[in-house]
């Protein structure tokens, strides 16, 4: 009985991430469908982090690349472990030619825990190509906010509601889509999801 409840519980709060981010994100009371794209989507991509390996890294630096991004923090229990192995799947599933065009990266809405090196064993769990970022509260409050990201501490400084999407962004840091994975689904979200990336970042 007991596991069933705290079964229950991750659900909940698995749909209640999922409905808030997607809220926040298109101001819609209604659940995203697993591909979404609209060209008045207003993204301000530019951010200057650090990453797992205590480089500076400038979405600048990626400009003639697309970017494929998601937000979350190490310590979370479900979402982000499932969203980065889906992610992860994903770019095992691209050809050569397609993951030279996409870097991926990981931004922490927690930085005060995250640390550079919390992250780098964090990393460890998921593909190598994904780059895991830090920096200073202010700066990474300004990245949530650009990016329209949903992120709130509950139950005192353990847990983070945050939404679960992941964006791709295009060269020049233009929006071109975000997905939002089902997570409670047994089908899997890896295949239409990177056949979409596939087919923007190949211009299909």
């Amino acid at each position: 009985m007991v596991k069933l409840v705290r079964l229950l519980s991750s659900v909940i709060v698995a749909l209640a991430a999922i409905f808030l981010g997607y809220c926040y994100f298109t101001k819609k009371g209604i659940f995203a469908p697993a591909v979404i794209h609209n060209a008045e989507v207003k993204i301000e991509a530019d951010f200057v982090l650090t990453n797992q390996d205590k480089q500076i890294v400038r979405s600048s630096d990626f400009k003639d690349k697309y970017m494929m991004i998601f937000f979350g923090f190490s310590s979370c229990k479900k979402i982000c472990p499932m969203n980065l192995g889906i992610i992860s799947e994903i770019l095992a599933m691209l050809d050569e030619k397609t993951n030279d065009k996409l870097q991926t990266f990981f931004i922490t809405v927690d930085p005060e825990r995250d640390s550079t090196e919390k992250l780098k064993e964090f990393q460890q769990q998921f593909d190598h190509r994904i780059q895991m970022l830090t920096g200073e509260r202010e700066k990474i409050d300004e990245v949530i906010a650009n990016y329209k990201v949903y992120a709130s501490k509950v139950g005192g400084e353990e847990e983070i509601n945050h939404s679960s999407i992941i964006y791709l962004i295009g060269p020049g840091g233009k929006y071109v889509a975000h997905f939002v994975a089902d997570l409670n689904s047994d089908k899997s979200q890896s295949d239409k999801i990177a056949a979409e990336v596939k087919k923007y970042v190949n211009g299909l």
